[in-house]
């Protein structure tokens, strides 16, 4: 396992710092300690999995976590079809990397304060939980929180500075319901066919198997703006980058850029309000760049453009069960659909 995969971009934290983990559990000097080679790829997919559901769908910091949002994956994780066992090895994997983290700064491994480290959040983790309503549900009353289409674009037409870039990742996201990583890394021109519309999403981006997803004509006017008209090539280094959004910073915009875009655009179009506050302090709040993922999949199905096994296949989800749950959403207004529409024909 080279250190290449085992690169991690977490804000606050090496980008080796992964990397450090694996080498230490795999060296430990006692047998107990000690993992194998493929315990140790094992532990780095789940770390890494956590990790990019975080950033994508709570807009979290994983330094910045508690035993609430640990529940809440393994929610998600078990709606997404996974067994007993897989959990399992899932919360292991979490625990011991949090577990490390604090020996790695410790010893100097990593360049990080102790004190600056979250607590293991399976210290406060309640084992008997079982898969219920999560934290953030309860407090909240949204099952998903989702924005309308008229929502979609006070959002986009907000967002701050460079605006044609920032509209285009907004739009991109919503119109076709990508994941924040997957946008991040949509390689130009490789992944994207202008003409057609389509982007294809490659299985080592997408968590599963590689997809193709398309968006509207209504994009078109912001891409070539962003790619033909000159904005793309003027930004410094982006003549080596093979990315969609280099940024001045990188050869692709970070997690954490396209989290602050989302942010200050729903603050300035007032869209944004908290939805609970964690055991740590830190106010969780309505709109984060997954809620484009969440609006996508929810106004499609309400307006009828895809049906549910569509839209899996679409999002890229491995249990039909996850998009399910959109439909529930969907399926809050059908009673007055009908009384507006008349029903079934009869003859």
């Amino acid at each position: 396992m080279g250190e290449r995969c085992a690169w991690l971009d977490i804000d606050g934290l090496p980008g080796d710092t992964l990397h450090q983990f694996l080498t230490t559990i795999q060296n430990k000097p006692n047998d107990k300690d000690r993992v194998s080679e493929r315990t140790a790829n094992s532990y780095e997919r789940n770390v890494r999995y956590f990790i990019e559901w975080l950033t994508d769908e709570r807009g979290a910091n994983p330094l910045e976590i508690d035993s609430y949002d640990l529940e809440s994956y393994l929610i998600y994780c078990r709606r997404d079809g996974d067994k007993d066992k897989t959990i399992v090895t899932r919360r292991a994997a979490i625990s011991r990397f949090y577990d490390e983290l604090h020996g790695l700064a410790g010893r100097g491994d990593i360049d990080v304060e102790p004190d600056s480290l979250p607590k293991n959040p399976e210290a406060e983790y309640d084992g008997t939980w079982s898969v219920q309503e999560s934290h953030k549900q309860q407090e909240s009353g949204e099952k998903i929180p989702y924005l309308t289409p008229e929502e979609v674009k006070e959002l986009w037409q907000n967002v701050p500075s460079p605006r044609v870039r920032n509209m285009a990742i907004v739009r991109l996201m919503y119109q076709t319901g990508m994941r924040v990583s997957e946008v991040t890394n949509i390689r130009h021109p490789r992944d994207i066919d202008y003409e057609a519309r389509e982007i294809r999403i490659p299985a080592s981006t997408s968590k599963g198997d590689s997809r193709t997803v398309a968006y509207k004509s209504s994009l078109d006017n912001l891409l070539r703006r962003w790619v033909d008209g000159g904005m793309r090539n003027a930004v410094p280094g982006s003549d080596e980058s093979n990315y969609l959004f280099p940024t001045v910073e990188s050869e692709k915009i970070s997690r954490e850029s396209i989290r602050r875009i989302v942010r200050e655009a729903a603050d300035s179009a007032d869209l944004n309000h908290d939805i609970y506050t964690d055991n740590a302090g830190n106010t969780r709040t309505k709109v984060s760049p997954h809620i484009l993922r969440h609006s996508m999949a929810v106004n499609t199905l309400k307006a009828g453009t895809m049906n549910v096994r569509e839209l899996q296949q679409f999002l890229g989800h491995h249990s039909l069960s996850v998009t399910e749950e959109y439909l529930k959403i969907a399926s809050d207004d059908a009673v007055d659909t009908y009384k507006a529409k008349g029903g079934p024909p009869e003859a």
